[in-house]
């Protein structure tokens, strides 16, 4: 059985949640893997449970755009 990490099985927790429609807990758990993604970008870390960085990055900002959670940009701000 392949071993992962930290950042799959977080990630595999939040979709999970919003499976469930736990939207407010699935919205947690993405917010743990994008703290997980900054601490090991510190690190200077390459690639995280056989996926770059950038990809986990990637997949967590377009799942949390899927839910709708990110304030529009607004250019005025």
């Amino acid at each position: 059985m392949k071993k992962v990490g930290k950042i799959t099985n977080t990630w595999k927790q939040a979709l999970q949640f919003i499976k469930s429609k736990q939207i407010n807990d699935a919205v947690e758990k993405l917010d743990e893997c994008l703290l997980i993604l900054a601490l090991e970008t510190e690190k200077g870390t390459d690639k995280l449970d056989g996926h770059t960085l950038d990809l986990w990055k990637m997949r967590v900002w377009v799942k949390l755009e899927d839910l709708n959670v990110i304030p529009a940009y607004d250019a005025q701000i």
